[in-house]
């Protein structure tokens, strides 16, 4: 009798500690996918906050908006050249590491926007064309999604 006894209390221990286990597992994958949500949204902050740095350099040299997002060649002279290329690598790395993020982080399936604004900025603007181009391995992201980048 002694030995039912043990066997059942022994028994409902085992059942138990299942039952505690599965719980144990459901909120740790709760917890994951908070954090999954969480990093995904930094990180499509991340690269937002990189644009907004763009946009304030290009808010104070309004001169410089063409070149982005109305399909102005690269300027000729050399100083106005330089100044639209850098801010070309500048958007360039935006972009990529916008990309970069939507491939890695698994909660940002609602940021297919991304893939259309980088297709815009490249239509748009022959200069981050241009540097895209000219080297490719430097924005490794960008030039997997959009290949027939050229100026």
């Amino acid at each position: 009798m002694a030995a039912l006894i043990f066997g059942l209390i022994a028994s409902l221990a085992a059942v138990l500690s299942i039952l505690f286990a599965a719980r144990q597992t459901r909120e740790l994958a709760r917890q994951t996918n908070i954090n999954n949500g969480i990093s995904a949204a930094s990180a499509v902050h991340n690269s937002l906050d990189r644009l907004h740095g763009i946009g304030g350099m290009l808010f104070e040299n309004p001169q410089y908006i063409p070149y982005f997002y109305a399909r102005s060649p690269v300027p000729h002279e050399e100083a106005e050249r330089l100044r639209v290329l850098v801010l070309a690598e500048m958007f360039a790395d935006s972009l990529d590491y916008g990309l970069l993020i939507k491939s890695l982080a698994p909660e940002t399936d609602n940021y297919d926007c991304w893939d259309e604004y980088v297709a815009g900025m490249l239509e748009n603007s022959p200069a981050i064309r241009a540097v895209v181009s000219q080297n490719p391995t430097w924005w490794p992201t960008l030039t997997q999604h959009f290949p027939d980048v050229t100026p």
